[in-house]
């Protein structure tokens, strides 16, 4: 809940429930002079309520108010955008806690020695690392480990769906009792209870399409949703992923800002389709410029409402892939509403920036 919400919503308990207790106590001392108790039966509630119901919406007026002069106040203060998102950074660096990201790499890397026996035979090479840690995208409330399984075109599994099904049941059986397995549509995951908490590994599988050692081209299945569904194929440029953001340590900053503004404000944007925004954003309007951070997040943010409100935006990885079929309409909606309000309110008011990424 953002800050103005926050303030409006005490007005309206505070004043609306200050208002019922003093109504109640009003009702019980009449009674009592008259030798009564207050019961269910002999209190006014329809007057309690709209006693309540019209000092609440004064308080929530009142706390409009209060937050409207607070935030006047603040604005004449000396204040840098540009340090408060370092700060910000830096609370969310893998680093705050290298105990739990140091466990999280060994894990993976045993997870990848096991996966790489499991199925040497039908690999085209050692299972590799993509994904946000892979991308150094990551930031430490929400990150996972991603490892992809390339599987030779050629291979004991014959179609795709007999592919990933077997391959499903051989990790289930292979981690049974040391992480507990879960099935997504394009993946199976394992969660693993270590020392330093809960870590999520997910590993996907493809096959590929040519040559996967040149190529980095994958098919993948997508199980469906329900059993009376047909599961579909997607295919995949997992060099695409990976080489994405090499040497671009600027989109990368913007990137982990941009998560943390997701996470924080519950907004449905997947992870790709912030990196390939945020790629375009900086190209388009950094090319031959720096910026700072404060204007690389604005300028990503900007870019970011106006795409999604188009009908289409076509994956890098996959030509065919429409990364806004994954969005509901209203999640859309309520993303573009709030990037646009945000937006305007830091054009007036630099200080806003603190209540965009409040927790």
């Amino acid at each position: 809940m953002r800050k103005q919400d926050k303030y409006i919503c005490t007005g309206v308990v505070v004043t609306a429930g200050t208002v019922g207790l003093i109504d109640y106590l009003q009702q019980t001392e009449k009674l009592k002079k008259k030798g009564q108790k207050i019961t269910w039966e002999n209190y006014k509630g329809l007057q309690a309520f709209k006693k309540m119901a019209v000092f609440g919406i004064v308080g929530g007026v009142l706390g409009n108010e209060f937050y409207k002069w607070e935030s006047d106040e603040e604005s004449k203060k000396e204040f840098s955008s540009d340090n408060y998102l370092k700060k910000i950074l830096a609370e969310e660096n893998l680093n705050k806690n290298p105990e739990k990201f140091r466990e999280l790499k060994q894990i993976t890397k045993e997870v990848k020695t096991v996966l790489n026996e499991e199925f040497n035979n039908d690999l085209v090479n050692y299972p590799e690392t993509i994904g946000s840690l892979g991308k150094r995208t990551a930031i430490v409330t929400t990150y996972d480990a991603d490892i992809v399984l390339p599987i030779k075109k050629e291979n004991q599994f014959g179609n795709l769906s007999n592919l990933s099904s077997t391959i499903h049941d051989k990790i289930e059986n292979r981690f049974d009792g040391i992480a507990e397995v879960k099935k997504s549509r394009k993946a199976s995951s394992l969660i693993f209870r270590g020392r330093e908490g809960v870590h999520k590994i997910d590993i996907i599988y493809g096959k590929e399409t040519g040559n996967y050692s040149t190529d980095k081209k994958l098919n993948l299945y997508v199980r469906p949703s329900f059993f009376w569904q047909k599961g579909k194929s997607f295919k995949t440029d997992i060099r695409v992923q990976k080489s994405l953001l090499i040497k671009k340590p600027r989109v990368r900053e913007a990137i982990k800002l941009l998560k943390i503004y997701r996470d924080r404000n519950n907004l449905s944007i997947e992870n790709t389709l912030i990196d390939q925004l945020a790629l375009e954003a900086l190209s388009v309007y950094n090319y031959g410029e720096e910026f700072s951070i404060s204007e690389n997040f604005e300028i990503c943010l900007d870019y970011i409402s106006f795409k999604l409100c188009n009908k289409r935006i076509t994956d890098y990885a996959n030509s065919n892939n429409n990364f806004l079929n994954k969005i509901d309409e209203s999640d859309k909606q309520a993303a573009i509403d709030l990037v646009s309000s945000d937006l305007v309110k830091i054009e007036s008011n630099p200080h806003y920036i603190k209540e965009m990424f409040q927790k």
